[in-house]
């Protein structure tokens, strides 16, 4: 059953029929069909401009082709650098939303030509964002699998819920035209990352990334989609379908939300799963280790029928049946095989924090010392007056003795060299610089005092 759609390209030729009403408001000597059941012109009209630009948006063009390549190409980046800003840049850029809502529309009023065109819009828009993701991840150098990337891959009835709250809300804007609202409903609707994450999958030969992020593509589209039907039939678009008509959709939704339920709920009961069982770990790990000792990290994953726990606990004693002992009692909480693998590192108590420091404090004061003694070495040698066999340095004592012999240096460089070494001592005087005992130092003759 088709409606006619003017000025809507592919809608028919016909004037537009909004689920059996007209759009043209009635002209002189003409009235409202007898299947308007009560509702006026501007109503009728205003449900044909919706359709209008739902139709319009839902249409195959550069526009759209370009808008979901950026898209893609912006989700892919932000997923392999788990930019979660980014990722959300990439869902306010996507245009997916717009077809999606032409199958919504299409099916409330059984448009057959709106439903097929934004069906092949939408299967344009897949196939481009998953060769554009695969793209760009055969040229990147990063392959690894980020945060962002694995949140994409186990949606859950959780994810099922957003959708279809999304999607009322998005009809909603678009019936009240509150473009701020679509923005919300982007954000809050994944649609483009998760197609990034299915040509990662494909790409990098991780197919279970890939079927996990289509099902969480269509778990997103299908609900938006439904919620947008059962909306749109709410607020009477497609009036002149029957009873019947209306009994095939509600049956039809039913059944398919039914079906992608099932594998949400398990998804969400295995994660239900690993939080209690991450919980139970933890809780036994810390009732077996001693009060001061830490746990450094913990990983807890469900094996089919077993459970696998790895971490690194820092102890001041190690225990040989720390593994034995975890296993007993998460097994006994979860009746379910555990395997247990902790390493035990050895902690420092504050005893040996403080030795430690103070050697790094008399390390770094022997390291000072040496520097000294190098520098003062070389400023009593400066100019050769000295040779640096008669220069001995004691640094741990932190004494220098300069052996001389001031009758064979003259009394010229035997000056020179008295000055030189004021300005060493001077430069360090925590430093003990004096003459040695090659001939006893002269002391310099007092001068005769003088009187006024």
């Amino acid at each position: 059953m088709a409606g006619n759609h003017p000025g809507v390209p592919g809608l028919g030729d016909a004037p537009f029929n909004a689920g059996g009403r007209r759009s043209a408001r009635p002209g002189a000597g003409r009235e409202v069909d007898d299947d308007d059941n009560g509702l006026g012109d501007d109503e009728v009209h205003g449900r044909a401009l919706v359709l209008a630009s739902v139709a319009r948006d839902a249409r195959l063009n550069k526009k759209f082709l370009l808008l979901i390549t950026l898209s893609a190409a912006i989700a892919t980046l932000g997923l392999l650098q788990s930019s979660t800003a980014v990722v959300i840049g990439a869902m306010l850029v996507s245009p997916l939303l717009g077809p999606i809502m032409g199958i919504g529309f299409g099916l409330a009023t059984l448009e057959s030509n709106l439903i097929k065109r934004s069906l092949v819009t939408m299967a344009a828009g897949m196939a481009v964002a998953i060769l554009v993701a695969m793209f760009l991840i055969w040229l990147s150098p990063i392959r690894d699998v980020t945060l962002e990337l694995r949140a994409r891959t186990q949606p859950t009835l959780l994810d099922l819920g957003v959708a279809v709250v999304g999607g009322i809300a998005g009809v909603y804007a678009i019936m009240r035209k509150l473009s701020g609202v679509m923005v919300g409903v982007a954000i809050a609707t994944a649609l483009v990352p998760p197609l990034s994450t299915v040509g990662f999958g494909l790409a990098t030969g991780r197919f279970d990334f890939a079927l996990g992020a289509a099902l969480l593509f269509l778990t997103n589209t299908l609900a938006i989609a439904f919620a947008a039907t059962i909306v749109a039939r709410i607020n009477k678009f497609g009036p002149s379908l029957t009873p019947q008509h209306t009994a095939m959709q509600v049956a039809g939704i039913l059944t398919t939300l039914g079906i992608l339920s099932i594998p949400l709920a398990l998804t969400l009961n295995s994660l239900a799963g690993e939080v209690r069982a991450r919980s139970i770990v933890q809780t036994e790990l810390r009732s077996l280790l001693d009060e001061n000792d830490r746990v450094d990290s913990l990983n807890v994953r469900m094996e089919r029928d077993a459970i696998a726990i790895d971490g690194v606990v820092l102890v001041d004693r190690y225990a040989a049946k720390l593994d034995m002992q975890l296993a007993a009692k998460v097994h006994g909480e979860l009746d379910r095989n555990v395997r247990v693998s902790i390493v035990q590192l050895r902690q420092q108590t504050n005893a040996a924090v403080q030795v430690e420091e103070q050697l790094n404090r008399r390390l770094a004061t022997l390291e000072r010392r040496e520097e000294d003694s190098r520098a003062i070495l070389a400023g009593l040698t400066v100019g050769e007056l000295l040779p640096r066999e008669r220069v001995l340095i004691d640094a741990q004592a932190r004494r220098v003795i300069v052996q001389r012999d001031r009758e064979a240096e003259g009394e010229q460089v035997a000056a020179a060299i008295d000055r030189i070494m004021a300005s060493v001592q001077a430069g360090y005087p925590q430093w003990l610089i004096q003459n040695g005992d090659l001939t006893a130092a002269k002391t310099p003759a007092a001068e005769p005092a003088t009187t006024e």
